[in-house]
């Protein structure tokens, strides 16, 4: 790791570990999730996985995202210079509280798990789960997969997250996050960000069992819920 990267770091530890009552007034929190002493523990818990297979050059990550589930918590660093629409749609919402209790619907065994539906949040529309979402902007929004990106060029790579949708240019709110049998992935899904922090947490969850599906005995909806609490957003420093 170089030093641009360690400072990177130290000033993600800073943020994620001041007080918790000076939090971005727009960023809402699940009131019945954690303490504010366990969220810092969990945040700084979080952070001491550093970054792995991303570019000595970060100028490409604009801000990062805390996301505090049942489970534990992780941090993604955001790729708002490579898909500025997608990081803005994620932002937005994460802002609105619109991820607050909502489920991860899919997880298969080292290779995703996937999450962003608000379909998750009432339990009488299992049936409809992964099939709904909202984008920030009202509609759904275009694919941004620009062969000349350092995020698409780094591909699926373990921690990478990438927007799940129905097709070419479908995007909303789902989205998922990719283990180490996704790396053979077709470029098909815009990637907005990678788990820098925490990712013992997204394999826990992966490893979680699940209802069996037509996709195997392992993809499917988990057992038990996973729910995301809330999501923090830190905008990052842009070296020159």
């Amino acid at each position: 790791m170089n030093i641009r990267q360690l400072i990177c770091l130290f000033l993600i530890i800073l943020f994620f570990a001041c007080n918790s009552k000076k939090q971005d007034d727009s960023i809402q929190e699940n009131s019945g999730s954690n303490s504010p002493t366990q969220e810092k523990k969990d945040d700084h818990l979080a952070l001491q996985n550093t970054p792995r297979s991303i570019p000595a050059d970060t100028s490409f990550i604009t801000h990062y995202a805390s996301l505090a589930t049942n489970m534990g918590t992780f941090v993604i660093a955001l790729y708002g210079q490579d898909a500025p629409k997608t990081v803005n749609n994620f932002i937005g919402l994460a802002r609105q509280g619109y991820y607050n209790g909502i489920l991860f619907h899919r997880v298969a065994r080292n290779f995703l798990i996937q999450a962003g539906d608000p379909n998750t949040k009432n339990i009488k529309k299992k049936k409809e789960w992964g099939l709904g979402g909202k984008s920030y902007f009202g509609k759904e929004f275009e694919d941004e997969l620009n062969p000349n990106t350092p995020s698409y060029k780094l591909g699926y790579i373990k921690g990478t997250v990438a927007m799940a949708n129905r097709g070419q240019n479908t995007n909303t709110s789902q989205f998922f996050i990719c283990l180490d049998e996704a790396i053979n992935l077709d470029n098909e899904w815009t990637i907005f960000g990678k788990v820098i922090g925490g990712i013992d947490v997204v394999e826990n969850i992966s490893a979680v069992q699940v209802e069996p599906s037509d996709r195997g005995y392992s993809d499917g909806i988990p057992l038990k819920p996973i729910k995301i609490n809330y999501i923090k957003i830190k905008k990052a420093k842009i070296s020159q």
